[in-house]
């Protein structure tokens, strides 16, 4: 049997969490805007070759256990409705990871990263690994929120950020992978 565990993307709707998930997780993008109602559930099997050696927190003998079961993700992707919320904070039980995303063309979206960050604490736990995921680097022409900025938050929480295009396939592994590193270098 694998390790398992739940990760839960969390931001405003429209930011592109279900764009995301699904470049990730099926390689495929939505052609349109279907907004998630409640959370859409999927599971992927972490590819270990890529992150195997980046697990530094674990005893060789944890590692080759990992490498050997393998590592199974599932994915809730939240609604971002935050006046729905509250039919959805069950969601957040039981997670070992998080990733936080905004739209680097949407002021709104980077402001409110307070406001899901303080979430995931609260219902999740203060020591779940998270991620800050900047997407539709696409559209940077009319770029919102400097780096100087995004830096600044990420520093502030003490998390990597990475800049993404779910469109275009621009760091959605790369990012994926690093919650993955962080998430099985928390395990005990």
């Amino acid at each position: 049997m694998s390790y398992r565990g739940k990760v839960i993307l969390l931001g405003n709707p429209s930011v592109g969490k279900t764009s995301l998930l699904s470049r990730y997780v099926d390689n495929t993008f939505p052609d349109q805007y279907n907004p998630t109602i409640g959370a859409n559930f999927l599971i992927k099997e972490v590819d270990l070759k890529g992150i195997i050696n980046n697990l530094t927190q674990l005893n060789d003998n944890l590692k080759q256990q990992i490498k050997e079961k393998g590592f199974k993700i599932y994915f809730w992707d939240i609604g971002g409705q935050r006046d729905k919320l509250f039919a959805n904070e069950y969601y957040f039980q039981d997670a070992v990871g998080a990733i936080i995303v905004f739209d680097v063309v949407d002021r709104n979206s980077f402001e409110t990263l307070e406001f899901w960050i303080s979430k995931l604490k609260e219902l999740s736990g203060k020591d779940v690994p998270f991620i800050i995921v900047g997407n539709k680097t696409d559209l940077s022409k009319d770029r919102k929120i400097s780096e100087k900025e995004i830096k600044d938050k990420a520093n502030k929480y003490e998390v990597e950020y990475f800049e993404t295009s779910a469109k275009i396939n621009e760091n959605v592994i790369k990012a994926f992978e690093a919650l993955s590193t962080k998430i099985l270098n928390n395990l005990k």
